[in-house]
């Protein structure tokens, strides 16, 4: 007999907000069944820092949460994430939570990194899944509004979607905002509310979790169909209608879409000066050729006359080209920054509608202007080189990456089969053991990584060198780490000199500060450090 699904909703606290470089602090989580009914205890996992890491003291204001509390309650980070890829892992498991998928869910996927996980096994493997009730109380709030209350920014006058503000409108207990565990028992009760009130609504998003039921929306140059997300907030709500444009061949998760609300004129030149920019490029091509031609018909002294005439045609039809180059040039360029073009990535459980949901009702609501909508659409329709062009834009696109190999997990290549299978057997060897076994692995990063486990999880164990060789280290971490706006040691002792000088920090949160900057001289002493000082 099949196992029945089951979910597992959880939230992280964190020491800062990139996925990449920030630590997580907490780990909080309730597993229900299918009708959000408990089915097992709560999980509250802590961990705690190496001495590589400095946290955001205004994360830790937040949160309360500072690294003498995470010592005191934690584990390091490999069995933190190794516990929670056990939870994670268990059969036929939908991980949930809110806005999990575009925070918390790469905050785990960096950690299982660093830590010699499979970042992304759990999320598909054995029935399971991953998804995210933040677009479905948006959806619930544009298209199946009833029996719930809708807080209202007062600054803005859009609809407000933070989980507090949500709770607090609906009268859901919520006593400990931005603890783990409570923010998770508040997403269960909203969904609750979701479900109790919109029950087809829930059920409906539930199957978008499956990419192949996504990609049946999002047929390049197809109809257009609902998109509800947050880059389309307004005060009557956050869905739009939108045309699938263009694929990425480099991502097949990425597919761009264009806002139909929105004139397409500006994107259909753009993709007009994009066209012309390739013929340019594909002509200097031809002038390589043509110049060869004419040196060695100079040289020779035949063929002068022909390759003449070609080269002034060619010459012609540049000088015609090049008179618009500027214009060409910045029209081309901007062709991907085009209002109206959003990336959607269909492994993040997008809320895409059927163009039937849209009644006049709805319209109404939305403020939407279908018919608008679909006079953009065939004209978009009418020229399809705008797809194409979109394709080639996007394949031609370069990402600067960090060189560092923390921040390498979509910047590389996946690992190989033969290197998985050594991870296994890294995560497995007692720790007292692993600096004395050789590993001939077939990716070169998962040196450095290797290194960096073993000094960040078990520093007692190192020997004198290598201690000496991670503080060093760390030092430099502290000092100049690779991110430029990762938090540096003189960013952490300055923040917390202003935030204790300010007669509007309050007496708690001075608390907090004061642990924060005893705990960075420690650090600093360790790992052979001066704590910044202010300047005279």
């Amino acid at each position: 007999m099949k196992q029945r699904e089951t979910f597992f909703w959880y939230d992280l606290e964190t020491f800062g907000l990139d996925s990449r470089s920030d630590r997580v602090a907490q780990f909080a989580g309730i597993r229900t069944d299918k009708d959000l009914k408990e089915i097992d205890e709560p999980v509250v996992l802590y961990c705690r820092l190496s001495d590589d890491y400095l946290p955001d003291p205004l994360a830790c204001l937040i949160t309360y949460i500072t690294p003498d509390v995470v010592a005191e309650k934690g584990v390091n980070e490999s069995e933190f994430f190794g516990q929670i890829n056990a939870i994670l892992s268990q059969p036929y498991t939908c991980a949930v939570g809110y806005n999990s998928l575009r925070f918390d869910d790469e905050f785990i996927r960096n950690g299982f990194f660093r830590n010699f996980i499979d970042p992304y096994k759990r999320e598909y493997a054995n029935g399971n899944s991953r998804w995210d009730i933040l677009d479905l109380v948006r959806a619930a709030h544009d298209l199946r509004p009833e029996g719930i209350v809708w807080p209202i920014k007062e600054e803005t006058g859009n609809p407000s979607f933070k989980l507090t503000d949500l709770t607090q409108a609906n009268a859901i207990a919520h006593t400990h905002a931005h603890d783990a565990l409570s923010d998770v028992r508040a997403t269960i009760e909203v969904a609750r509310l979701i479900k109790r009130h919109q029950p087809l609504l829930f059920t409906y998003y539930l199957t978008l979790r499956s990419k192949q039921k996504v990609k049946s929306f999002v047929n390049v140059m197809g109809e257009p169909v609902l998109l509800t997300a947050a880059p389309f907030t307004r005060s009557e709500g956050c869905s739009t209608l939108v045309m699938p444009l263009s694929g990425h061949s480099k991502n097949p998760n990425s597919v761009l879409v264009f806002d139909l609300r929105q004139d397409p004129t500006p994107l259909i030149n753009a993709a007009k000066a994009f066209n012309e920019v390739e013929q340019l490029e594909l002509m200097e091509d031809d002038f390589r050729k043509t110049a060869q031609q004419l040196k060695r018909a100079s040289e020779s002294s035949l063929g002068v006359e022909q390759a003449l005439r070609e080269g002034t045609r060619q010459l012609l039809e540049g000088a015609n080209l090049l008179s618009n180059l500027p214009r060409l040039i910045d029209g081309s360029s901007q062709l991907l920054q085009v209002k109206g073009l959003h990336r959607v990535a269909i492994n993040r459980v997008p809320f895409f509608s059927p163009l039937s949901v849209i009644d006049d009702e709805v319209a109404k609501r939305l403020n939407l202007d279908v018919g608008k909508c679909m006079e953009h659409y065939e004209r978009l329709k009418a020229v399809p080189t705008v797809a194409l062009n979109l394709r080639k834009a996007l394949d031609k696109e370069e990402f600067l990456s960090i060189d560092d190999v923390d921040y390498s997990l979509y910047s590389g290549a996946f690992f190989s089969d033969a290197d998985a299978q050594r991870f296994a057997e890294i995560r497995a060897t007692d720790p007292q053991e692993l600096w004395a076994k050789r590993f001939n692995f077939d990716d070169p990063r998962s040196y450095e990584l290797l290194w960096r486990y073993q000094c960040r999880n078990w520093p007692e164990v190192l020997s004198d060198a290598e201690r000496l060789r991670y503080k060093s280290f760390c030092a430099l971490r502290l000092i100049q780490p690779p991110a430029s706006d990762a938090v540096t040691l003189d960013f952490f002792a300055r923040k917390i000199r202003e935030k204790m000088a300010s007669n509007s920090t309050k007496a708690e949160d001075k608390e907090v500060l004061a642990a924060l900057e005893k705990w960075g001289r420690a650090l600093c002493e360790r790992i052979g450090l001066k704590y910044p000082t202010p300047r005279r």
